[in-house]
């Protein structure tokens, strides 16, 4: 349970922090079944210590269940301490596999996207070469998480029009959106509270939107700053990297 405390905690307080309050692209039209794409953020603290979190988001097919189609998404991510211009592995590779309705996908991509311990009816993790667990009624279990740490998110996006982006995986016509807000909760009895500024270049020619970021972030009064491109996309091929039977967790 320890290992699925701690994902919820990592993938809450980013969603506070880069929360999207309003559907920003369009998912079927972006993000075809088998489509993937890998984006990197740099995070500089308040030190100007950097770390590297490497993300490949998926989009791995669809199925119905009672009448509903549902859609399964896989997000695998890997970080890293950045010092001198070289990478040294921070932490291990993890893996979130999570089953979302269509009917949420529709309603609100971006925030689904960003949030999806939030939205899964099932979510699988799997860390390293652990054994995957499985958390049924995932929802439900990240509602109750977010109640108990207070969390509270408010912010505002507004779109500023179009500009031309240039990427490691090429050129895109984006969207510029502009955010600012402020989000706060607690975690083991400590208080977060979080300013943030953030641009966002969206793209529907890119699976899950997202071509460009910068965030900055006041984090109990401590500046952090991020950057997120896109690396590398496809409209095919995307595999799950979940390895081994998949167990349960017991509550």
């Amino acid at each position: 349970m320890s290992i699925i405390f701690r994902v919820l905690i990592i993938c809450t307080l980013s969603v506070a922090a880069d929360a999207v309050a309003e559907s920003l692209f369009n998912f079927a039209a972006s993000t075809p079944e088998g489509s993937w794409a890998v984006r990197e953020v740099t995070t500089t603290d308040h030190k100007g210590r950097q770390t590297v979190t490497v993300t490949r988001q998926k989009y791995l097919g669809s199925e119905q269940r009672q009448g509903q189609t549902y859609y399964w998404l896989e997000t695998e991510m890997d970080n890293y301490k950045l010092k001198k211009g070289k990478r040294k592995p921070e932490g291990e590779h993890m893996v979130m596999k999570v089953l979302v309705s269509k009917e949420a996908m529709n309603s609100d991509p971006a925030n689904v996207v960003n949030n999806l311990q939030g939205f899964g009816q099932e979510i699988i993790m799997q860390t390293g070469d652990s054994q995957p667990l499985m958390i049924s009624g995932g929802g439900m279990l990240a509602g109750a998480t977010l109640q108990a740490m207070g969390i509270e998110v408010n912010y505002q996006f507004n779109e500023e029009g179009t500009e031309t982006i240039d990427t490691a995986a090429g050129q895109f016509k984006a969207r510029r959106v502009a955010g600012s807000g402020s989000s706060s909760g607690k975690i083991l009895f400590k208080k977060i509270e979080i300013e943030s500024k953030s641009l966002m270049w969206i793209s529907d020619e890119v699976p899950f939107g997202i071509v460009k970021g910068e965030n900055t972030d006041l984090i109990n009064g401590k500046k952090q700053t991020s950057q997120t491109v896109l690396m590398e996309y496809a409209r095919t091929g995307a595999v799950t990297a979940i390895t081994g039977e998949v167990m349960q967790m017991p509550f």
